[in-house]
């Protein structure tokens, strides 16, 4: 089991996209792209394998079926690899030698960097110093060792500027809704190794806050949307986790019953 880079869901490394908000899973496409290379040189094999009379006679009756069906199969392999290809040059996913050694003289310059502005307590300056320093190419954080808990603080403040401009500027169903979904996001459970104490009492800080201003803005009881994150966790034979799908249904007819809007 691998999960979803964009909402976190838990799905099958083979699988081509995520069953819960339908993001691409490259390794996964591939997979099933060479899965499907490998049937249909079985397929071939067999088909060699026909006494020649036999074939003779099913190939007259069939022969615009399987060139159709071949053909179909080609263009559906070009498009798969074309996919493939275009995949992995946005989400880095196969990077050449020259890339690696690009991303680890970026990371010697910069990790630094974000070190010193970490120590500081200085997050928005972390996300500045990523930015400022990413020119026209895409470097990531990921390998830097705090880059879990400023994704978690990224998380924080799209809900803080959410909830403050909903607040300033009034709301309709449509914006009350995505705030919810935001904070309901970050109001998660998230354990991850690589947090420090530190780290997970601010996380626990932030959850508590945005929960607070959710009260104030929208008029909603702590205790409502705790319930509202219970009824978005749903459970398989993998586990109990946090379902986009699900969460989407149930903020539309939550915020449709428990907020006046615009």
């Amino acid at each position: 089991m691998i999960y979803c880079e964009n909402c976190h869901a838990p799905m099958e490394e083979d699988s081509a996209k995520c069953p819960y908000c339908g993001a691409l899973n490259a390794v996964g496409g591939e997979k099933q792209y060479m899965e499907q290379l490998y049937d249909i040189k079985k397929d071939v094999e067999e088909l060699s394998a026909v006494p020649e009379e036999e074939y003779r006679r099913e190939i007259g009756k069939t022969g615009r079926v399987i060139r159709w069906t071949f053909l179909a199969a080609a263009v559906l392999m070009a498009f798969v690899g074309l996919l493939l290809f275009v995949s992995r040059k946005l989400m880095g996913t196969d990077p050449t030698a020259e890339d690696m050694r690009a991303q680890m003289a970026w990371e010697k310059e910069v990790f630094p960097k974000l070190d010193a502005l970490y120590a500081a307590g200085d997050y928005d300056g972390v996300m500045e110093c990523v930015f400022e320093n990413q020119a026209e190419s895409y470097y990531s954080i990921d390998n830097w060792k705090h880059a879990d808990f400023i994704n978690v603080y990224t998380w924080y403040q799209t809900c803080t500027e959410g909830l403050d401009k909903a607040d300033s500027e009034g709301y309709d169903a449509e914006k009350a809704g995505e705030c919810i979904l935001d904070v309901l996001f970050l109001i998660q459970e998230r354990k991850y190794d690589s947090y420090t104490e530190d780290e997970e009492s601010l996380i626990e800080a932030y959850q508590e806050e945005v929960k607070r201003k959710v009260g104030t803005v929208f008029g909603v009881q702590e205790e409502a949307l705790t319930l509202l994150y219970e009824e978005c966790r749903v459970e398989d034979e993998y586990g109990v986790y946090f379902d986009y799908q699900t969460a989407k249904k149930k903020v539309k007819n939550f915020v449709k019953k428990q907020i006046k809007t615009n």
